[in-house]
């Protein structure tokens, strides 16, 4: 039963992780088509704004879920994506375009609704085994959706893809209806609850930790493309693989990392760290397939080590509303990154954002150290 649950919320995850996460690409061709000679800067806010929806809407819906459930808010999250998307595909015109975007942000989020439901059917290691399988959705999908739909695109298909697309999300609402409602045994005593708008210190610190950790993987992403041109490739394709190369890593290489009993967020941060700082530092292509899966590596235990350390501490605070924070977090962060990657290629070169992301994995290594303290003291 409990397998089944898991593999339903997954599912449902990956199919809405698909829609959001895979258009994105295309949207300067989708938008040439709606509003020819929008801005380049126009596109950009575009881009970003679902996201910043998002950051801002979390927190809200996490507060939202703690009241109401956080099965029902994971129907709303999948109905929201599904809501979003089709109004996108019938946009007649840009106002209407924007409001659709508006509406995936703000009432999606199926990845906070997603964790925060798993944490009130699972406990302990399964709970951070669970977490490490959603970002492994995610990660699947980040690498699935730009090359099935990039097949779509391909075709002809243009802003009529966000109709088909928004079906998917649907599908996902479907497969949560089958699932039990929380257990209430699982919400904590309103006496434990820290005062609306704080968090405890440890918990305020794994956010930092998860804030700077999100910010270094996001900041290389923007120019990843110009700086492997400057390093002499010259195919799309290879420096397509290169980019991905991390998130093929997580997909490989999780399940045996999973056997791994203790906390590899610090050794995990290290290796961002020291991979980012090579890049920076390479004038050649022939050491970039390394020093990228080297990176995903660094991803991997990092990632483990902070679902370890959420999974911890998930009974110190209410489900939705914790991990509506944790996803704002990550939220910000990207938006963040893509504004500090355009300042900084813009004025240090296009290596830039490797050394900014270095420095991120660093900072993320000393708040995370007294995390490794705590969380031996809170049994898993």
């Amino acid at each position: 039963m409990q397998r089944r649950l898991i593999a339903s919320v997954l599912l449902g995850h990956y199919l809405s992780a698909f829609t959001a996460l895979g258009i994105p690409l295309y949207l300067p061709r989708i938008l040439g088509d709606l509003a020819p000679g929008l801005p380049g800067w126009a596109i950009g806010v575009l881009f970003v704004l679902p996201t910043l929806c998002t950051a801002l809407a979390a927190p809200v819906w996490g507060r939202w879920a703690d009241r109401n459930g956080c099965r029902l808010s994971l129907l709303r999250a999948h109905a929201g994506l599904f809501a979003g998307f089709l109004l996108a595909g019938l946009s007649p015109n840009l106002t209407v375009f924007v409001l659709a975007l508006v509406i995936q942000g703000t009432f999606g989020g199926a990845m906070a609704a997603s964790n925060a439901y798993l944490s009130t059917q699972l406990k302990g290691s399964g709970l951070s085994r669970a977490l490490n399988w959603t970002q492994y959705s995610a990660r699947l999908a980040m690498i699935s959706g730009p090359i099935l739909l990039g097949l779509l695109t391909s075709r002809g298909l243009g802003i009529n893809l966000y109709s088909w697309l928004a079906w998917l999300p649907l599908l996902a609402f479907v497969l949560v209806l089958a699932l039990p409602n929380d257990k209430p045994g699982h919400a904590l005593d309103r006496k434990q609850k820290p005062p609306p708008g704080q968090l405890p210190a440890d918990m305020a610190r794994l956010l930092a930790v998860q804030f700077l950790f999100s910010f270094a993987m996001v900041v290389t992403f923007p120019y990843f493309m110009p700086y492997g041109e400057q390093l002499g490739i010259g195919n799309d394709t290879l420096i397509g693989v290169l980019y991905s190369l991390p998130h093929l890593v997580y997909l490989l290489a999780l399940p045996w990392v999973h056997k791994h009993q203790g906390n590899v967020l610090l050794p995990g941060l290290a290796l961002l760290a020291i991979s980012n700082a090579l890049q920076f530092w390479s004038v050649q292509a022939e050491p970039l397939f390394a020093l990228r899966l080297l990176s995903g590596a660094g991803m991997l235990l990092s990632f483990v080590g902070l679902h370890r350390c959420l999974s911890q501490r998930s009974r110190q605070g209410s489900a939705g509303r914790l991990f509506g924070w944790f996803d704002s977090s990550g939220k910000w962060a990207g938006t963040a990154a893509g504004v500090t990657a355009a300042l900084v290629t813009q004025t240090c070169g296009i290596a830039s954002p490797f050394l900014v992301a270095c420095l991120a994995a660093m900072a993320a290594m000393v708040m995370a150290r007294p995390l490794m303290i705590t969380s031996r003291e809170i049994p898993a």
